[in-house]
C-alpha cells in the first residue's frame, strides 16, 4: 500500500467511527420509556400525564421524609399520588404494564393497539 491509500483509509476509518459514536450517544440520551432521563408518572386525582425526573423526585423525598416508601404527591393538583407507568407509543396512552397479543407482541392495555 502506498501512503496515499493508508491516509485514504486512516480518514474514511475515523469517519466512520465518528459516524457510529454520534449515532450511539444521540439514540442513547432520550427514550420513550425514560424521556429526558425521567419516568412517566399519572396522577390518581387530576389525570394529569407528566415526566418526573430523579432530581425532582429525590428533593421531593429529602423535603418529605415521613413519605419516604409511598407514591410522590402530584405536583401539579397536590391532591393525588403519582403513579410510575409508559406511554403507548401509538396513541400516547398512560399505562402500567403492557398487555400481550397472541403471538407475544405487546399491546396497549387501553387502545388495544400492538406496539410498532
Amino acid at each position: 500500500m502506498n501512503d496515499k491509500t493508508k491516509l485514504g483509509l486512516s480518514i474514511a476509518a475515523i469517519v466512520l467511527c465518528g459516524g457510529f459514536i454520534i449515532s450511539f450517544v444521540s439514540s442513547s440520551e432520550t427514550s420513550a420509556d425514560f424521556p429526558d432521563g425521567g419516568t412517566w408518572t399519572q396522577c390518581n386525582a387530576c389525570g394529569e400525564m407528566q415526566v418526573i425526573d430523579p432530581e425532582t423526585r429525590g428533593r421531593f423525598y429529602d423535603d418529605n421524609p415521613s413519605q419516604m416508601g409511598q407514591p410522590m404527591v402530584c405536583p401539579k393538583c397536590k391532591k393525588g399520588r403519582l403513579v410510575d407507568g409508559l406511554k403507548c407509543p401509538v396513541n400516547g396512552c398512560f399505562y402500567v404494564q403492557a398487555g400481550q397479543m397472541a403471538d407475544g407482541r405487546p399491546v396497549c392495555p387501553k387502545c388495544k393497539k400492538p406496539f410498532p
